[in-house]
């Protein structure tokens, strides 16, 4: 059960750190045992690794789920394939045994599939145009504390408060052993790319491709539209579907983030970057006639082929102009390239953040393309998209530059002005810059969160620095309103 302890690394590597406590425990048995052992101490659960942030860090114990990846699939009367997964399987290893047991697929799915199904819902992981993968969770069995005798035990929630928190815990509730939520059957994606004239016209297509994704291209300052759609027409995926992916893979994934890493990691110059995708750009992502193919292989990326560092920031469909274009001029600020305007004047003024932005003018050139991603109102207390009704967009910024001090620079000032002015809400997987004060406006269900938290974990044993900073831990327990211990 314990093995020879690991320095940890996350796929980033911009964190690292070595506990004095490595375990991969084989069974629920063993998890109860690794948490009696460690009720005094910090406990986290480490999966595929696939975060930017310190919410996997313990100085104590961590946990490899990696034998809790079973698949299990059942039919009830009605027709539905319900599944029952192990929290350390991978998203990849999921969707492979959905398809052979029952043909059947996830609901949601975002561009990447190395994570485990624990750290996917345990941060709000999310495609386009439906909820996040958190939002269909029915059944969420964890191993966490007893709140009057302190023992270990499993809990299993089905509905109230608990389920509605433990969809989005950030490992906050305990080790999430595991999941259970409706399959859907596999279906097809028709896919195609546009190039869009502004904002307007990619919202404006959204009717007839509720799953689709667009980017707004720095320096050139155009959008491109990825449109998606569920194909209900068609049976199988298209006769040029295996010809796309190889497009994908060798122009998209792999050459794109070839050029991209040449001209800011060898070259490392601002200019070549501007000039890229001013005069290049264009040129080489043409509009592309739609594509079917199946969703487990055209909503993905592989993202993981070349190490990079993500902020991504979610705000509510009202403000998505505002925001969007708020983001353009803060970006043409730090690149050099853009003053100050009359608007962004005003609005840095009333967050006093105007002289901030003027000292990090021209500080850093932005080298890839800003993706947003529309993302359907969560049954949750603490994922992104939570909310009672609205939609949500999450904004993403991608760096390849190392060091990343710059960057760093950019996306602390946009995630704590973007808090302050749209209620922009960080992704929880992702780089997260903002504490508790800055957190507690955003979440509404917060205190009862950290209530039903300290109900399951009393001493704290699953919240390290970070999360107790981030979270507003630090905070008197009775503290906001909605607490669930009252």
């Amino acid at each position: 059960m314990k093995s020879r302890t690991p320095v940890i690394t996350n796929f980033g590597r911009d964190i690292r750190f070595r506990p004095r406590h490595w375990y991969a425990p084989r069974s629920e048995a063993e998890v109860l045992q690794i948490l009696d052992r460690h009720a005094s101490g910090t406990v986290r659960v480490v999966g595929a690794r696939h975060s930017w942030n310190p919410g996997i860090e313990s100085d104590d114990a961590v946990i490899d789920l990696r034998h809790f990846d079973s698949v299990e699939t059942s039919t009830s009367d009605d027709g539905t394939v319900w599944a029952t997964v192990g929290g350390g399987c991978r998203l990849k290893t999921l969707l492979r045994r959905l398809r052979s047991q029952a043909n059947v697929t996830l609901p949601s799915l975002g561009l990447i599939t190395e994570q485990t199904i624990a750290g996917a819902i345990a941060t709000g992981t999310h495609g386009s145009g439906k909820h996040s993968l958190s939002h269909y969770m029915e059944e969420i069995r964890v191993a966490a504390y007893h709140p009057e005798s302190g023992r270990a035990m499993v809990y299993s929630w089905t509905g109230g408060p608990e389920l509605r928190a433990a969809r989005c815990s950030i490992g906050c509730m305990g080790v999430i052993l595991s999941v259970r939520f409706r399959c859907v059957p596999r279906f097809l994606i028709a896919e195609s790319m546009e190039r869009r004239t502004d904002l307007e016209a990619a919202l404006s297509q959204e009717a007839a491709f509720p799953l689709q994704q667009f980017y707004l291209i720095p320096h050139l300052w155009g959008w491109y539209d990825q449109e998606r759609r569920v194909d209900t027409g068609s049976r199988r995926r298209s006769r040029w579907a295996p010809l796309y992916r190889l497009y994908w893979l060798a122009w998209l994934d792999v050459g794109f983030h070839l050029i991209i890493k040449f001209l800011v990691s060898v070259l490392g110059r601002d200019g070549p970057v501007r000039g890229f995708y001013r005069q290049v750009f264009p040129l080489l992502v043409a509009r592309t006639p739609p594509v079917s193919d199946w969703s487990e292989q055209q909503l993905i990326m592989e993202h993981e082929l070349f190490r990079h560092l993500e902020i991504e920031l979610f705000v509510a469909a009202p403000q998505l102009r505002e925001a969007a274009a708020y983001v353009r001029e803060v970006l043409e600020v730090f690149a050099g390239t853009g003053a100050i305007s009359g608007t962004l004047q005003t609005q840095l003024e009333s967050v006093g953040m105007v002289a901030r932005l003027e000292a990090l003018a021209g500080s850093f050139t932005h080298h890839y393309p800003i993706c947003f991603r529309r993302v359907l109102a969560d049954d949750t207390m603490l994922s992104m998209a939570s909310a009672a009704d609205e939609s949500w967009y999450a904004i993403s910024f991608i760096t390849y530059v190392e060091p990343r001090d710059k960057f760093y620079g950019m996306a602390d000032f946009l995630a704590q002005s973007m808090a302050a002015l749209f209620r922009a809400r960080p992704h929880w997987g992702k780089y997260f810059p903002l504490t508790g004060p800055a957190v507690e406006h955003l979440y509404p269900e917060l205190a009862t969160f950290r209530a039903l938290c300290r109900r399951v974990d009393p001493g704290g044993v699953f919240r390290n620095t970070f999360l107790e900073r981030a979270l507003g831990f630090d905070a008197p327990p009775g503290a906001g309103a909605g607490d669930a211990g009252q």
